[in-house]
């Protein structure tokens, strides 16, 4: 490997773990802990509050998906030979993410009634994209 490439490969796969459990770990902090802890709240507080989370949350999200996209298109464009299995692995992997990004998208807009649903969905995704990655990375080194 040239050097420097080494150096690369490395950060880029830090830069894609650390942007996925950003984005995951945030998204299951606010459904499963943020909106429950809000319950007891007036709903006019309740959603005051909702989309204060959701205007704070919002540029660390887009950040979150700018390195997951930087790093996960390094990561396919340097991918080598990868069998018809894997092909197969990864465009289901490439539609999750682009749910998570879309729902993701809509779950930082003000005055979201849909967004717990929302979270719970990307979470579900998430998760889901998490246990595809293994699949893919047993599929890189079984041969």
């Amino acid at each position: 490997m040239m050097n420097g490439m080494i150096e690369l490969n490395i950060f880029m796969r830090f830069l894609h773990i650390l942007s996925a459990t950003t984005l995951l770990g945030g998204v299951i902090a606010w459904r499963f802990a943020a909106i429950p802890a809000t319950a007891p709240l007036a709903v006019d507080m309740r959603s005051k509050l909702g989309n204060a989370i959701a205007a704070v949350w919002r540029p660390v999200f887009f950040a979150a998906v700018a390195g997951l996209l930087v790093s996960g298109i390094y990561a396919y464009l340097n991918k080598g030979n990868v069998t018809p299995a894997w092909q197969a692995v990864i465009g289901i992997k490439f539609l999750l993410v682009l749910h998570v990004f879309a729902v993701g998208f809509l779950a930082t807009m003000p005055n979201n009634e849909k967004r717990s649903r929302q979270l719970t969905g990307i979470a579900i995704s998430g998760v889901v994209i998490v246990a595809l990655a293994a699949v893919l990375r047993y599929l890189s080194t079984a041969q």
